[in-house]
C-alpha cells in the first residue's frame, strides 16, 4: 500500500500524487476528507481540498492533527501527518518522540523512557507508517501486562453439583427427585471472559489483520493464544468496562485497543474509507504546558486548567434576559489560571507557526493575528494580573526567533495600560535533557525550575 505523508499544515498538490501513481478524483477525495473530518474533525478540520487558481491544480492540506486514515479505492494508500515542529529536521525520530511523550502525557497511557525510545526506534528503523506505531505500542504493553498474568474477574453460574458450593437454589431442589445426587447451586468463579478481555482479544485480532510488521504480527499471534477462553466481541463491550483495582494495570494497553478497534474496524464504515486515528496536537501541547507550570509551581500557587472568569460584559445575565439574546456561548475561559500568594496570571498555549507568508514573502511573526493580543489583554484585566502566550520553539528549525520561556533572559512587555504580558516558545529541544516527560507528568531540571518558578512568581505579582 502507498503512503501519503504529510506535516500539519502543509500542502500536498495533486500532481505530486499522480506523479507516485495515485490515482484518486478530487471528488472522491473530499468525500474521504469529508468522512475523516466527521470522525475527528470537531471545531477544525483535519484533512481539507483545496483549488490553487494559479497553479491549476488541487491541494491537500493537513491542519493541526496528527495520525492516519486509509483509502481503499482503485490506488489503496495510507495517508499520515506528522508533527510539523520537526518538519525540517534531519533526526526523524525526535519527531515521533515528541508526539509520543505528548500523546503518553495527556491520554495516561503509562509509558515510561524505555517503551517510548523503543517505539520510536521500530519507527524509524520499520516503515515508517504511523499505523505500525500504534500496533507495535498496543502489543508492548500488553505483552508486558500479560506475561504478570490475565485479568480475571468474577463471573456468577447456575449448576448441578454433587457438593455443594454458593448458594442451594431451594425452589428448585423441593421439585427435584430426592433420588437425584446432584444439587442445584449458584455460585461464582473467575473468568478470563470478561468486556475488557474481549476488547484487548478484538484489538489483537486487528493488529495480525492489519500490521505488516512480522514480528509484531508474530508476537500478536502469541498473546492471542492466551485469550482462548475469551469470546468475541459484544456489541456494548466498550462501555461496559469499569476501572478496578484488579485490571488497572491493563488500562494503558486499553486505551489503545479502544482507538485501534475504532480506526480499523472493517464494519460500519464506508466500504473505501477507514478514519485510523488522529489526535489534535493544541490539546496535546496545552497539557505539556499546563504540566510544565504545575511542576514549576509545586507548593507555591495553585494552577487551574480552563478556570472560568467573569464575563467580559458588566450585569450580562441581566441584559441577555432582558434582550432575549446572549453575547456569548460561555463564559471567558483561558487554558492556564495561576493564583499565588503575590497575585495572578493566565497563560494562554497556541499550538501555531508564526511563520507567515504575505504577499509571497514568508515574515516572521511574534503572535499569529492580533486577535491573540485581544484575548490576552481581556483575560489579564478579568483575572486581575499579567497575560503569557506560549508557542512551540523549535531552535533553529520553528518559531525560533522567539523568547526561550527556559531561557535566562526573559523580556516582559506591556500592554498600553501598562499591564505585563509576554510571549514566549516552548523550547522543544530540551525535552529529553532538561525537561522529562513521565506518565504521571513533567520532571525538569532543578536550575531550570527554579529559575522559572522566580520569573512566574514575578511575574504574577508584576501588576498587583
Amino acid at each position: 500500500m502507498k503512503v501519503i505523508t504529510l506535516y500539519e499544515f502543509q500542502r500536498r498538490y495533486l500532481q505530486s500524487l499522480s506523479a507516485e501513481g495515485i490515482d484518486v478524483s478530487p471528488g472522491e477525495l473530499q468525500r474521504f476528507f469529508d468522512f475523516i473530518n466527521e470522525t475527528y474533525g470537531g471545531d477544525h478540520d483535519v484533512l481539507s481540498l483545496n483549488y490553487d487558481i494559479k497553479k491549476r491544480d488541487y491541494y491537500i492540506k493537513a491542519h493541526g492533527s496528527v495520525g492516519f486514515a486509509y483509502y481503499f479505492g482503485r490506488t489503496p494508500f495510507m495517508m499520515q501527518v506528522l508533527p510539523r515542529p520537526y518538519r525540517n529536521d534531519p533526526d526523524e525520530k525526535r519527531s515521533i518522540t515528541f508526539f509520543l511523550n505528548l500523546l503518553n502525557l495527556s491520554g495516561g497511557l503509562g509509558m515510561g523512557p524505555r517503551d517510548i525510545e523503543s517505539a520510536a526506534s521500530a519507527y524509524t528503523e520499520g516503515s515508517k507508517t504511523l499505523h505500525e506505531l500504534f500496533f507495535y505500542l498496543y502489543v508492548s504493553l500488553l505483552g508486558r501486562e500479560v506475561f504478570r498474568g490475565m485479568y480475571r474477574e468474577y463471573r456468577e453460574t447456575e449448576d448441578n453439583t454433587k457438593t455443594i458450593r454458593g448458594r442451594v437454589l431451594l425452589s428448585r431442589l423441593v421439585r427435584r427427585n430426592p433420588m437425584y445426587a446432584s444439587v442445584p447451586v449458584r455460585h461464582t468463579y473467575l473468568s478470563t471472559d470478561s468486556a475488557m478481555n474481549r476488547v484487548l482479544k478484538a484489538a489483537l485480532e486487528t493488529t495480525i489483520r492489519n500490521s505488516e510488521w512480522k514480528g509484531v504480527r508474530k508476537a500478536a499471534e502469541t498473546l492471542l493464544g492466551h485469550f482462548h477462553e475469551v469470546s468475541n466481541l459484544r456489541p456494548n463491550d466498550v462501555v461496559r468496562v469499569v476501572p478496578n483495582p484488579l485490571n488497572e494495570r491493563f488500562l494503558p494497553a486499553y486505551k489503545l485497543a479502544k482507538l485501534i478497534i475504532f480506526g480499523f474496524n472493517e464494519r460500519g464504515w464506508e466500504k473505501n474509507f477507514h478514519p485510523g486515528i488522529f489526535i489534535g496536537m493544541d490539546r496535546l501541547f496545552e497539557d505539556l504546558v499546563y504540566h510544565t507550570v504545575r511542576a514549576v509551581l509545586d507548593g507555591y500557587g495553585v494552577v487551574y486548567k480552563q478556570y472560568s472568569l467573569p464575563h467580559v460584559v458588566k450585569d450580562a445575565a441581566e441584559i441577555e434576559s432582558k434582550a432575549g439574546a446572549i453575547f456569548t456561548f460561555g463564559a471567558p475561559l483561558p487554558d492556564i489560571l495561576i493564583r499565588t500568594d503575590s497575585g495572578n496570571c493566565i497563560i494562554e498555549v497556541k499550538y501555531r507557526s508564526l511563520s507567515v507568508r504575505i504577499r509571497d514573502r514568508w515574515q516572521r511573526k511574534l503572535v499569529r493575528n492580533s486577535n491573540e493580543l485581544y484575548q490576552v489583554y481581556t483575560y489579564s484585566k478579568l483575572s486581575g494580573g499579567g497575560a503569557v502566550i506560549v508557542y512551540p520553539r523549535l531552535k533553529g528549525v520553528y518559531n525560533s526567533w522567539l523568547q526561550d520561556i527556559f531561557g535566562d533572559d526573559r523580556e516582559v512587555f506591556q500592554f498600553f495600560d501598562g499591564t505585563p504580558f509576554g510571549v514566549f516558545g516552548y523550547e522543544l529541544s530540551r525535552i529529553g535533557y532538561d525537561v522529562i516527560i513521565t506518565k504521571n507528568g513533567v520532571v525538569l531540571d532543578e536550575k531550570l525550575k527554579r529559575e522559572l518558578r522566580e520569573f512566574l512568581l514575578e511575574f504574577c505579582k508584576g501588576n498587583k
